[in-house]
């Protein structure tokens, strides 16, 4: 497992979710709505002990940046979709997303 360590004084917390995906891309989330809402951190998490997912920072395409299984990737003011795919259906992602 990664460590991940970020100093911000915008931060005040964070909200985790997991999503499953598969062999076709998906969104594991949307782009933000609110002009007001800025994504200071991102970081997405492969749980998987054997899977590779692509992490597509795109509406289309299914090439992105590859996780291999447990790494993490961190990501900082980006408010665009997130969608992902695996190389193993039913694969869990972990989301962890600090809004400002």
């Amino acid at each position: 497992m990664a460590n991940i360590a970020f100093s911000t004084p915008f931060t005040k917390s964070f909200s985790h979710s997991d999503a499953t995906v598969g062999t076709s891309a998906s969104e594991i989330l949307a782009p933000t709505t609110n002009p007001y809402d800025k994504r200071v951190m991102l970081v997405i998490q492969n749980k998987s002990d054997t899977a590779v997912v692509q992490v597509i920072f795109a509406t289309t395409g299914a090439i992105g940046l590859e996780l291999q299984p447990n790494q993490s990737a961190t990501l900082e003011n980006y408010n665009g979709a997130v969608r992902a795919i695996s190389d193993t259906a039913g694969t869990t992602v972990h989301i962890a997303l600090a809004l400002v």
